[in-house]
C-alpha cells in the first residue's frame, strides 16, 4: 500500500466526511472510533480490509485523527482481527452496499480477467491497482488473499491455453514438423541454440552467419498473421518463456504448449535478426571509409613536407632562368632551389589533389576483395522499402544490383541506373568515358556509392525495411489518427508546429551546450584535453563512489545477525545458482555481443 501522502492527498482521499461520522457504531470509544473511520476510508480506496496498522502512513492516522479531535495515539489499541474489528467490516459492507463475491460475480470476474486485463499483461503493480478498481466498481467483497490468487492463477492458465490453441489453429502439418525440427539434437547442438546465439564481431562473417540464421527462420514459412491476436506485451512474456528454457525442457512440453512457443520465440526473433543486420551494414559501411581515411590520412602526414616561401623560391627561379637562359638545369635552377625543395613541393601538391581518390583506392580495394560478398546476400534476405518518392532511385539502384548480381559485367549503361545516389564528390570515379567515347558506370563504385547513401538514409528512416522492428516503416510509430490531432500531439510534446521554428530551437539549445563546455571545460578538474591522442583526446576522471544506501546497510546488518559467516554477495551467488536470475536481464541495444557467462560475472562482481 502507499505509504507517503502529500496534503493534497490526504484532503483528497483521506477526508471525513459528516456521513461517516453519523454512521460511526455508538459503542466504540475513541480507538473504535478512529479504527472504524480508518478501515471505511481504507475499503473505499482499495476494496478490501487492512491488515493492521502496517498497511497505513503514521500521517494518514494524523491527518483523521485531527478531523476526528481525537489522539493518534489511540489506534494502538485497536483490535483489527478481533471481534470489534470483524463487526466494523461488517457494518462497513452493509452502509457501502457490497454484495458478497458468488458464483455470478466470479463468473464476470473471470469473464473480465480472460478479456481485458490479461491480454494488456499489466505488471504487478498495474494488475493489482485495476484488480483493487474491479471490486470498487462492482461493490462486491473481495475474497481472500489465498483464493483470489488461487483463482487468477486458474484464469491465467486458461487465458494461457486458449492463446496457444488460437497459435496452433493457424499452423499445418509441415510448419509444426519444421518447428519440432530447431529442438533436434543434431551433435553440436540443436538449431534453436544456433538461432540464439548473438552475432560476433562486427565483420563480414558475422553478416554471412546472421542472413544464414535469417534464411533458416523464413524455410519455417510462418503465416506473416501467425500472432495477429497478440499484444506486443503478451508475446514478449511468451517469447521470454521460450528464450529460457532449453530445447530438452521445450521438448518435454505437450505439443499444444511446445509448437506455440517456439512460434512466439521466432516470430520476434526474425525481426530482431534482420535489426541485427541492417545495424552490422551500417556499421561496415561507416567502417570501410574510416579506416580509408585513417590510412590516407596517415600516409598523408608521414609524406608531407610543408614548404615555406612559395613566392621568393619562385622569383629566384625565374631570375636565374632568365639570367642564363641557355644552361642546365642542375647548373642554373639547383644553386637556388635544390632537389629537396622540389620533391617537397611535388609531395605538398600531390598531397592534396590526390587525397579523395586515395581513400576511394582503397575502399574499392577492401570493398572489392573481402565485403562484396555481403551484397547479393543482403539483397536477397532484405526488402528495403521507402515512403518518399524523393529516395525512390536509391530503391530503384537497389532493385538494378540485386538483378544484376549474378552477371558478370564491369560497367553499367548510364541509362540503366539511377545516378542519383551518387555523391557529387564520387561522379567522376563513378560515370567513366567508355573507348567509344559514351559515358558509363563503373559497377564496383556504383555499389560502394549506393551503400553509402543506402546507410545514411536509413540512419534517419527515410527508408525502412519490411519485417524490422527497430528499422520498420516509421508510419507505424504514429497513431492512426495523427493527421486529426496532429495540433494536441504537438501541443503535447512541447514542440512547435513549424519546422524553421523547431530547427532555430535546436540549434539554439546546441549552441547554448557548446558555450557551457567552453566556459566549463578550462575550469572542470575531472576533465582534461590530452592532444596526443588522435581519435579520442577527451579523458574522464572516474566519478566518487556514491554512498550506499541506507536499506542496503540495514540488509547486511541483517545477514550478519543472522548469518555472521556469510557474506551478501554470496547469498547472491547462490540465488543464481538456484534458479538463474541473471537470465532475467537483457541489453537495451539491439544485439548482445558478450557471452552469457561473462554478462553473469559483471552483474554478480
Amino acid at each position: 500500500m502507499k505509504l507517503v501522502w502529500s496534503p493534497e492527498e490526504l484532503v483528497e482521499h483521506w477526508s471525513v466526511e459528516p456521513e461517516d461520522r453519523a454512521n460511526i457504531p455508538d459503542t466504540a470509544g475513541e480507538s473504535g472510533c478512529l479504527g472504524f473511520i480508518a478501515q471505511l476510508t481504507f475499503y473505499r480506496l482499495w476494496a478490501r480490509f487492512p491488515d493492521g496498522r502496517a498497511d497505513f502512513a503514521a500521517t494518514v492516522f494524523a491527518h483523521l485523527a485531527e478531523q476526528l479531535n481525537i489522539s493518534e495515539v489511540t489506534i494502538a489499541s485497536y483490535d483489527w482481527n478481533g471481534r470489534t474489528g470483524r463487526r466494523h467490516r461488517r457494518l462497513i459492507l452493509e452502509l457501502l452496499g457490497v454484495l458478497s463475491f458468488d458464483a455470478t460475480a466470479q463468473a464476470a470476474f473471470q469473464s473480465w480477467l480472460l478479456a481485458e486485463l490479461f491480454p494488456t499483461e499489466p505488471g504487478s503493480a498495474e494488475s493489482e491497482e485495476r484488480i483493487d478498481q474491479w471490486f470498487v466498481q462492482t461493490k462486491r467483497e473481495r475474497p481472500g488473499s489465498y483464493r483470489l490468487d488461487r483463482l487468477i492463477g486458474s484464469v491465467r492458465q486458461s487465458y494461457d491455453e486458449r492463446v496457444f490453441q488460437t497459435v496452433m489453429d493457424r499452423l499445418d502439418e509441415p510448419m509444426r514438423g519444421k518447428l519440432d525440427a530447431l529442438l533436434e539434437d543434431t551433435g553440436d547442438g540443436s538449431p534453436l541454440l544456433d538461432l540464439r546465439a548473438d552475432p560476433g564481431r562486427v565483420g563480414l562473417e558475422s553478416i554471412l552467419e546472421e542472413v544464414e540464421k535469417l534464411e533458416r527462420l523464413r524455410t519455417l514459412a510462418l503465416p506473416a498473421d501467425v500472432l495477429r491476436s497478440c499484444s506486443a506485451a503478451s508475446i514478449k512474456r511468451y517469447r521470454r518463456r521460450a528464450a529460457t528454457e532449453n530445447p530438452w525442457e521445450l521438448r518435454r512440453h505437450p505439443e499444444a504448449i511446445r509448437l506455440p512457443l517456439l512460434v512466439f520465440y521466432c516470430v520476434p526473433r526474425q525481426a530482431e535478426l534482420i535489426d541485427g543486420l541492417i545495424e552490422l551494414l551500417i556499421q561496415i559501411t561507416h567502417r570501410i571509409t574510416v579506416r580509408a581515411e585513417r590510412r590516407v590520412t596517415a600516409e598523408i602526414l608521414n609524406d608531407f613536407q610543408h614548404v615555406r616561401g612559395k613566392a621568393g623560391i619562385l622569383l629566384r627561379i625565374a631570375v636565374a632562368a632568365l639570367d642564363n637562359p641557355d644552361g642546365a638545369v642542375r647548373d642554373v635552377i639547383f644553386p637556388v632551389a635544390d632537389e629537396q625543395t622540389f620533391e617537397n613541393l611535388i609531395k605538398e601538391q600531390r598531397a592534396g589533389a590526390s587525397y579523395q581518390q586515395r581513400i576511394h583506392t582503397i575502399v574499392r580495394s577492401s570493398y572489392s576483395s573481402h565485403y562484396r560478398r555481403m551484397l547479393p546476400k543482403l539483397l536477397n534476405v532484405l526488402e528495403f522499402r521507402s515512403n518518399n518518392a524523393v529516395y525512390r532511385p536509391l530503391i530503384d539502384a537497389l532493385e538494378v544490383l540485386e538483378r544484376e548480381h549474378e552477371t558478370g559485367q564491369q560497367y553499367f549503361a548510364l541509362s540503366a541506373v539511377a545516378v542519383d545516389v551518387i555523391r557529387p564528390k564520387w561522379r567522376e570515379l563513378v560515370i567513366e568515358e567508355a573507348p567509344d567515347g559514351s559515358q558509363r558506370v563503373n559497377r564496383i563504385n556504383y555499389e560502394i556509392c549506393v551503400l553509402q547513401s543506402l546507410r545514411e538514409r536509413l540512419r534517419s528512416k527515410e527508408v525502412w525495411v519490411a519485417g524490422a522492428e527497430r528499422y520498420r516503416n516509421p508510419d507505424d510509430d504514429l497513431p492512426t489518427d495523427f493527421a486529426q490531432r496532429r495540433v494536441a500531439c504537438y501541443a503535447r510534446l512541447g514542440l512547435p508546429l513549424d519546422a524553421p521554428t523547431f530547427i532555430a530551437q535546436l540549434q539554439a539549445e546546441m549552441r547554448a551546450a557548446l558555450e557551457q563546455l567552453d566556459r566549463g571545460l578550462p575550469r572542470n578538474p575531472g576533465v582534461r584535453l590530452d592532444p596526443r591522442r588522435q581519435h579520442n583526446p577527451i579523458i574522464v576522471s572516474p566519478l566518487e563512489a556514491q554512498p550506499e544506501p541506507p536499506n542496503l546497510d540495514a540488509l547486511k546488518a541483517e545477514l550478519g545477525r543472522r548469518w555472521s559467516m556469510t557474506g551478501l554477495l554470496d547469498i547472491v551467488k547462490e540465488a543464481d545458482l538456484r534458479i538463474g536470475f541473471t537470465q532475467a536481464f537483457t541489453s537495451a541495444a539491439s544485439r548482445e555481443a558478450i557471452d552469457l557467462r561473462e554478462v553473469q560475472s559483471r552483474l554478480l562482481l
